[in-house]
């Protein structure tokens, strides 16, 4: 089942990673239900196209400039969105990156790790008095089945040694699906749920040689079918009140041992917790 027409009228979402690919497709798809979309890029020129786009198609949307590889960017931006929208209604989660080499951010995070984890986790935390204030909340994290090759090192989760792209790919899309599971026992009033979208032609393969971007590109489901299970577990009235849960496109699935482990949700908190403080 999929959202009638309108019914996110008077809705204010997010979404990250909104400059192209699954990110953008969502962002157009949920102004077309009516709300009022903040669309997340790094700078202004990686957003225009986006804002020109929901523009041409009537729908009401916004540019939040932010880098998410500096979390005191996104605390920045986190407070210049509060400072013009007493609420926010639904939140997805759909930034992402892979790197072929370990590299560190200017807060000294391994980058995959800041951008896909610490990011999400710190944004949902500094906006979590908006989404208190929404009308039945909705945090949407873009997951992937890459996570049931995860192998989290509770004593090196940012690969300092070891360090393998897939490997740091898919060990912070089990801990999106752990920080799921963890938020939804903290906040069981918002409901917060991961989903794998699909393995899907986007930007996520830049790191890939370029014959196999091609291959990629000719092979794979467009950005535009995978945006539609993140905008079911968006906007759809039949999910009211779903929280907790790991959809495989629009198939409640079970997830990996490893990501519905309690205690190991918890044990992550924490280590987020420590990792954004003071940024």
């Amino acid at each position: 089942m999929t959202a009638p027409d309108g019914v996110l009228s008077g809705r204010t979402v997010c979404v990250t990673g909104a400059a192209g690919g699954i990110g953008l497709e969502t962002a157009v798809a949920l102004a077309k239900l009516g709300a009022h979309v903040a669309v997340v890029a790094r700078d202004s020129s990686r957003g225009a196209p986006a804002l020109d786009r929901i523009r041409r198609d009537g729908g009401r949307v916004e540019l939040l400039t932010m880098d998410l590889g500096s979390l005191s960017s996104i605390r920045e931006a986190a407070e210049r969105f509060a400072s013009r929208h007493a609420r926010l209604d639904v939140l997805v989660h759909n930034a992402a990156v892979a790197v072929r080499r370990r590299e560190l951010t200017p807060d000294g995070h391994e980058r995959t790790w800041a951008t896909n984890f610490l990011a999400p986790f710190l944004l949902t935390r500094l906006w979590m008095p908006l989404l208190e204030a929404g009308d039945a909340p909705r945090v949407v994290n873009v997951a992937s089945e890459a996570h049931r090759s995860a192998r989290l090192d509770w004593s090196d989760p940012e690969l300092e040694r070891g360090f393998a792209p897939f490997r740091a790919y898919a060990n912070t899309k089990l801990a999106l699906i752990l920080f799921t599971r963890e938020l939804s026992r903290r906040k069981p009033s918002i409901a917060v749920n991961a989903v794998h979208p699909g393995v899907i032609a986007t930007g996520i393969w830049r790191a890939v040689p370029a014959p196999g971007r091609w291959l990629l590109s000719a092979v794979l489901p467009s950005a535009k079918k995978g945006a539609r299970p993140v905008v079911r577990l968006a906007s759809d009235p039949a999910l009211a009140g779903v929280t907790g849960r790991y959809f495989d496109k629009v198939r409640e699935a079970r997830p990996s041992a490893a990501a519905s482990d309690d205690r190991a949700a918890a044990r992550l908190w924490e280590i987020a917790e420590k990792a954004t403080a003071g940024a």
